[in-house]
């Protein structure tokens, strides 16, 4: 009996498609999905004032001065993001993300877990904290 690899392409595609909308039932949700993306892209290719954007206000000054100081020597290499949870409320949420990086004059890489703590405020999503990683964003 022949398999249609079309057919079951198609169904494995239908399944995950499903299952995907199914796990982003929730406006935030995607928008935070958005955001951890964004932030991701940022840090591979120090995009340092995108970020920036998402900090909270009152925090936003030190992260730029700090950042500034490694735009030239930190580079990320890879970022894995291990769980994205989001509180019943909708307005707090937290991610793991394992993250790969050097700076300069080193050359040896670390991996870190990184916690980023959201939180929801308008339409959009901002950075309360990051706890790990090349650039660490403390809570006020």
């Amino acid at each position: 009996m022949a398999v249609n690899v079309r057919s079951v392409l198609a169904a494995i595609l239908v399944s995950a498609l499903g299952g995907a909308c199914a796990s982003t039932g929730s406006r935030a949700a995607e928008q935070l999905h958005l955001s951890t993306l964004e932030l991701h892209d940022s840090l591979q290719f120090g995009d340092y004032r995108v970020i920036a954007q998402r900090i909270s206000p009152e925090l936003r000054t030190d992260f730029l001065a700090r950042s500034y100081g490694v735009e030239k020597t930190l580079s990320v290499l890879e970022s894995t993001t291990i769980s994205v949870e989001m509180d019943p409320d909708e307005v707090h949420a937290r991610s793991l993300t394992r993250l790969s990086w050097y700076e300069l004059p080193s050359t040896i890489v670390k991996t870190d877990n990184v916690f980023v703590h959201w939180k929801r405020e308008g339409k959009g999503w901002l950075i309360e904290r990051i706890v790990g990683g090349p650039l660490p964003v403390p809570a006020d």
